[in-house]
């Protein structure tokens, strides 16, 4: 089983037995498929300390207001692991259809089926490109 817990460090994530339901959160809350996490930490038994569920879970309370997933060492620094690590892991649910791919410079956002972040005023927060991101 899954420690909810001592995944998850903030009082503010509602848990689903699949993918999160908009309609169902409040403003400012994370709905989080708990279903997927057990799914992963069945399938990856030998990974020590249940790193992929740790690394799943700090993407998805990671989620930024731009919609897209917070910096690699910054991740690193919170998870007490190395750089590499979680970027392995964030190929990897990516590859798998946890995480979008925005560009390959390591850009990415989490699926609506993972997790779903609710702004201050109520609406999804989805990844959208404000203008930072060059292009040719």
């Amino acid at each position: 089983m899954v420690d909810q817990e001592a995944l998850f460090e903030t009082t503010n994530v509602k848990f689903f037995e699949g993918p999160p339901h908009a309609e169902e959160l409040a403003a400012g809350q994370l709905g989080v498929n708990i279903d997927l996490f057990r799914q992963i930490k069945d399938h990856y038994l030998k990974a020590k300390a249940n790193i992929p569920c740790r690394v799943l879970a700090d993407i998805c309370q990671d989620i930024q207001k731009s919609g897209y997933i917070g910096r690699l060492d910054d991740s690193a620094e919170r998870l007490d692991v190395t750089r590499n690590s979680v970027q392995r892991w964030r190929t990897r649910f990516a590859d798998n259809g946890l995480l979008k791919r925005h560009n390959n410079n390591g850009r990415y956002s989490v699926d609506p089926r993972v997790g779903i972040l609710m702004d201050k005023d109520g609406k999804v927060v989805r990844p959208s490109s404000d203008g930072q991101l060059f292009k040719f």
